[in-house]
């Protein structure tokens, strides 16, 4: 999957998600799932692409960490 594809699927998933209120859950999920694809992406045009407020670039930021400890402790 390429990396517009990609946007595109989440973008899916996370409109899918909102309406069993766990958007941020599943968006959250998606980032950590795919950080290996997402990292060279600036935080922002990430929050732009899948329909987000710039400020959704923290979080992004965030699952990218924690997808890196994860990777780190081999979990």
């Amino acid at each position: 999957m390429n990396t517009s594809e990609l946007l595109a699927h989440i973008k899916s998933e996370v409109a899918h998600a909102a309406l069993s209120k766990s958007k941020d859950a599943v968006n959250m999920y998606l980032v950590i799932k795919y950080a290996d694809q997402l990292k060279h992406i600036d935080p922002v045009e990430f929050a732009s692409a899948i329909g987000r407020n710039d400020s959704y670039a923290t979080e992004f930021r965030k699952g990218l960490k924690v997808a890196q400890v994860i990777a780190e402790r081999g979990f």
